[in-house]
């Protein structure tokens, strides 16, 4: 049985939508909804086959990252956030904010546990670093205060909202932040626009019925992975959104159809601008090329440092880059079951043996780091 809001999406289809030309594998279409684009990927016209896609096609790069060891900079990693200068590393368990530069030197925590000025009380659901202005902004799971810091560590003030943030999801462009969060029934916004120098709110957006919430049982999931484009997935909706900043609205952006009578659980992400990911629970993993109009199965691998194993799920996609951030002696270990595989090359012994002599037991994490792709030039499958 589809959900209240497939049926109430399918409506808005039916009623004010006309199918664009198609072509591709027939697997993704494109309707109009009140003048605006949105591809629909239907998993029921999609091929078997996986794809095994080396993380070059994706990635333009691939660097790994030793962080530095000091009893003080060890990590616990949730979401690792990568910028041309700095790597941030969201933790588990309640733990500080940690920022270190791009060869891995640990530069300070940002923030810490507490219920004082610059202090968090509970896990932070998001972070931003503007390198350009030297700043770190932190979101709490559940405030009304979104903190900001310098990439000393230095509390400088707080953004405060007209009422408590749930789960919220940041995007800064142009002097501009927006906050879209999990809203409750008594909230009266579920995107908030902040001037960031004066902290005025500059635009509120009513929240819609289809994406108000009685707990916080559901998630919002983002990536800011493509340039301009603030894309979210709110848990309780089958669709993708984007948030049109310059008009204030949501637009529904991507979904999947199916014929299956009980819902699979699903996560979609943006990658690029011609690309997304939907990962479904049991399943796998389905890259939709816009651009070409095609999808698949797919399984990445990391041609970088001799085809290992490369996840690709919304905790490794980020900001515009992959991210594995992982413990030493996972990584130690990952290399040793790759170098038994036996489709492990000379050429992969080669790069796994000298990576592995490199790391040692007891070292702080190790971060693959690679710049994603902005845009599809070829086909992939």
């Amino acid at each position: 049985m589809k959900s209240k809001t497939q049926i109430l999406f399918f409506a808005a289809l039916v009623l004010g939508a006309y199918c664009c030309s198609s072509k591709g594998d027939g697997s993704v279409s494109e309707v109009i909804v009140n003048g605006d684009k949105v591809y629909v990927f239907s998993l029921n016209d999609l091929k078997s086959d996986t794809t095994i896609l080396p993380l070059s096609s994706l990635v333009e790069d691939c660097a790994l990252v030793q962080l530095e060891s000091n009893e003080d900079a060890y990590v616990d990693p949730w979401f690792t956030t990568v910028t041309d200068k700095y790597i941030g590393v969201r933790q588990r368990s309640n733990k500080p904010y940690m920022l270190f530069d791009r060869s891995g030197k640990f530069l300070c925590k940002v923030g810490s546990i507490g219920g004082g000025p610059g202090e968090y009380t509970i896990s932070l659901y998001d972070d931003i670093i503007d390198e350009k202005n030297e700043l770190v902004y932190l979101a709490s799971m559940s405030s009304d205060k979104i903190l900001v810091y310098n990439t000393s560590g230095e509390f400088l003030k707080d953004i405060i909202a007209p009422h408590r943030l749930k789960k919220p999801k940041m995007f800064l462009s142009n002097d501009v932040l927006t906050v879209v969060h999990m809203p409750f029934s008594d909230d009266r916004a579920v995107a908030i626009q902040f001037d960031v120098n004066t902290g005025e709110i500059l635009k509120e957006l009513i929240p819609p019925s289809h994406l108000i919430v009685q707990n916080f049982n559901g998630e919002i999931f983002n990536t800011r992975n493509a340039p301009g484009i603030f894309d979210f997935l709110h848990t309780s909706s089958d669709t993708l959104y984007h948030f049109d900043v310059k008009n204030n609205k949501i637009l529904p952006a991507f979904m999947m159809t199916f014929d299956s009578s009980e819902k699979p659980y699903k996560q979609y992400y943006q990658l690029n601008k011609d690309m997304l990911l939907t990962f479904i629970f049991g399943k796998g993993l389905v890259t939709t090329d816009l651009k070409n109009k095609t999808s698949s199965w797919i399984n990445v691998v990391n041609d970088y440092y001799g085809n290992m194993p490369a996840p690709t799920y919304i905790v490794q996609l980020r900001d515009g880059y992959w991210v594995h951030n992982l413990q030493t002696e996972q990584l130690m270990e990952d290399i040793e079951n790759r170098l038994a595989k036996r489709d492990c090359t000379e050429n992969d012994k080669q790069i796994l043996n000298k990576t592995l002599s490199t790391l040692e037991e007891g070292a702080n994490n190790v971060v693959f780091i690679g710049k994603l792709k902005s845009e599809v030039k070829t086909k992939l499958w």
